[in-house]
């Protein structure tokens, strides 16, 4: 699904569950749930050193995540507040060195995240709930990485791990199915900082900056 379509998709859900209901509160306290992430995400590659032309072959890909949340629900205001730790798989991105020689460069980067979001609720008479909100927390993106000369068996891998500062945007509607049970869906933009893809023994070096990713959560909840 593209980008403008999803966009148009959720504006519709949050339309059509909130017009012409009068604002109630929603059940508060505390609540946890677990959340499933599908991403469409990109970097910007850098590289340096290299004795030919760089050929970016992979700087988008699809990738999923797991993740965890922890969250409280305000009474007196509409709004709610999580913790949220999640694991993103594997996310592939290729660079090539023309030479001579032909140098190949494959990076595996998984990433770690612990966020805080904060999200602002359409509170109201109905089961759905819409929201919009943001993200900051911290990500460690884990690279990867293997340089290979093709065309002969010489290789070498380097492991890198990056810490950075990670903030997002999300909107979406909470479904309150059962009494103490929800199950949310939403749209998050987020920025999970720069990939360091390894230096090697000649000096040239891949790096990655502004690791985005647009996320589709899908997340069910269990409220006390």
């Amino acid at each position: 699904m593209s980008r403008p379509i999803l966009a148009w998709a959720l504006g519709a859900v949050i339309w059509a569950t909130t017009a012409g209901m009068p604002p109630a509160f929603a059940q508060d306290g505390f609540y946890v749930g677990l959340r499933g992430i599908g991403s469409f995400s990109e970097v910007d590659v850098s590289t340096s050193s290299f004795g030919g032309a760089e050929s970016v072959e992979n700087d988008d890909d699809h990738v999923i995540g797991v993740g965890a949340i922890v969250g409280y629900r305000w009474q007196d205001i509409p709004l709610r507040t999580e913790i949220e730790g999640g694991y993103r798989f594997r996310f592939d991105m290729d660079v090539r060195d023309s030479g001579p020689p032909t140098v190949d460069y494959e990076t595996n980067i998984a990433t770690t995240t612990v966020l805080l979001n904060a999200y602002l609720e359409w509170r109201n008479e109905s089961d759905f709930t819409p929201f919009v909100g943001g993200s900051i927390g911290w990500a460690r993106n884990m690279a990867e990485n293997k340089r290979t000369v093709l065309g002969t068996s010489a290789s070498q891998s380097d492991d890198v791990d990056e810490d950075n500062l990670a903030w997002g945007v999300a909107a979406g509607v909470d479904w309150l199915f059962l009494d103490n049970v929800s199950a949310e869906l939403a749209y998050r933009f987020i920025n999970l900082g720069d990939v360091d893809a390894g230096s090697f023994a000649g000096g040239d070096s891949v790096e990655a900056e502004d690791y985005i990713s647009h996320d589709v959560m899908l997340s069910v909840s269990y409220r006390f």
